[in-house]
């Protein structure tokens, strides 16, 4: 089968407020500006609230971060970049985060339909890209992420780092979730690749033919095999 289809479940949400967390931190990185400049400095990263950096990215100097890490406010001294503003981000450990435009396919609300530009982590990239799109814990939110009166922050970020959207993004097309794909459409140019694919090689038939594991989100075990199957298209 050429096309997967998953079908889509209305969204069962929750409400949850921000609360502390013990598991946020400035990391060394550069961001990209959309003009191209590049500005070092730290970044702030908190699994616990995952929407804060893929809409905005904080950011301090060196001689911020050593008040940081004396335990000084530091609050006026950050510098906040929206992601209208930028184009990238990169962390000292290799993570790499690209704006692209992301639409919510479970949105109920007009205003939560318009798609969005957030700074998504990349996976792979190339001919086609792949990326991570963490759930936002704040507001009205899924049903089904943790309760954060039940697990500790450090257990709630290991939740977010194994759950996930996928998206996908062929050159000259926009990003594309993962829970509805033509598999033709997206590689059937490269008879390799489809073949590959038609034998279960990547072990994505399996899996995705599964469907998501809540709405629209997936497990490492998916990103790896679709990984394998992008990685040997754009090679």
């Amino acid at each position: 089968m050429l096309i997967v289809l998953f079908s889509l479940t209305s969204n069962n949400i929750k409400a949850q407020l921000k609360t502390p967390s013990s598991v946020g931190t400035y990391e060394k990185g550069t961001i990209t500006l959309n003009k191209g400049k590049e500005i070092e400095g730290y970044i702030y990263m908190d699994m616990l609230n995952p929407q804060e950096f893929q809409k905005r990215v904080n950011l301090i100097d060196e001689k911020t971060y050593k008040d940081f890490l004396k335990g000084k406010k530091i609050k006026k001294d950050i510098e906040v970049y929206k992601a209208n503003d930028l184009e990238s981000f990169k962390l000292e450990n290799g993570q790499k985060f690209k704006k692209a435009k992301y639409v919510n396919i479970f949105a109920t609300r007009k205003q939560d339909m318009l798609p969005k530009n957030l700074l998504l982590e990349v996976v792979t990239e190339g001919k086609i890209t792949v990326y991570k799109k963490h759930h936002h814990t704040q507001g009205i939110v899924s049903s089904y992420l943790p309760d954060r009166t039940e697990v500790s922050d450090a257990e709630y970020a290991e939740w977010q780092e194994n759950n996930f959207e996928i998206l996908y993004q062929k050159e000259g097309e926009g990003a594309k979730n993962m829970s509805v794909i033509n598999i033709k459409a997206l590689v059937g140019d490269n008879e390799a690749v489809l073949a590959n694919y038609d034998k279960d090689y990547y072990g994505f038939q399996t899996l995705f033919t599964k469907g998501p594991v809540f709405e629209s989100s997936f497990q490492l075990d998916a990103l790896e095999a679709f990984t394998k199957l992008v990685e040997d298209y754009n090679n």
